[in-house]
């Protein structure tokens, strides 16, 4: 399985934040190391608790803050400067998900929402589901401990404590990543990393 969040060093990864050919470059040298660039499914993130299947290559544009799949033709991935990144995997279904779990998104239960898909979809037990937790952040410079919060929901939906890997990499302190409350207590230059998920090298 490859879980893994891009740099700052790797440049921005938003088109929202920097000129298209630049970002696109930025994906295809980062990708590249990882994963062929049309395996990537990416969604319009809006701070919802909405979940997308991902059976066929998404529009970009399609609107959403979690996808979940169980093709391992696809590579999925969220944009992120703060918000916390969630992958699921099913070891025993082959199948993933990835959550952008922002404050708004967890007052309106994406990471619930995510795991009753994966149940749904794929017959997932949460019992089975290995969590890992990318980048976000800490808190000690946001006014909700988003680490603390998106722990206690994936434990409430079943998820054991001890399949759950939080290394609390906090964005804000973490020069190495980008962090939109950084950006604007410092007037820096906006950015997104991005944190991709996929089967790849699963037997």
């Amino acid at each position: 399985m490859i879980f893994i969040s891009s740099q700052v060093s790797d440049g921005n990864m938003d088109f929202r934040f920097g000129p298209t050919q630049e970002v696109l470059q930025n994906r295809k040298k980062f990708f590249e190391k990882w994963v062929r660039n049309d395996e990537i499914a990416e969604l319009e993130q809006i701070h919802s608790n909405k979940v997308v299947v991902v059976k066929e290559h998404p529009d970009p544009n399609t609107k959403g803050d979690a996808l979940i799949s169980n093709n391992p033709n696809f590579v999925l991935m969220v944009k992120v400067a703060d918000c916390i990144p969630v992958g699921l995997y099913d070891p025993q279904n082959k199948a993933i998900g990835l959550i952008h779990a922002g404050s708004k998104g967890l007052q309106k239960g994406i990471i619930k929402n995510a795991i009753q898909k994966m149940k749904k979809h794929f017959g997932s037990n949460p019992k089975n589901l290995l969590a890992k937790l990318g980048p976000s952040i800490g808190p000690c410079h946001y006014r909700l401990n988003i680490w603390q919060e998106a722990e206690k929901q994936l434990i409430d939906c079943g998820i054991l404590k001890e399949n759950m890997d939080n290394p609390k990499i906090c964005t804000y302190e973490n020069m190495n990543y980008f962090s939109h409350r950084r950006a604007e207590d410092t007037n820096q230059k906006e950015g997104r990393f991005v944190t991709i998920l996929g089967l790849k090298n699963v037997n």
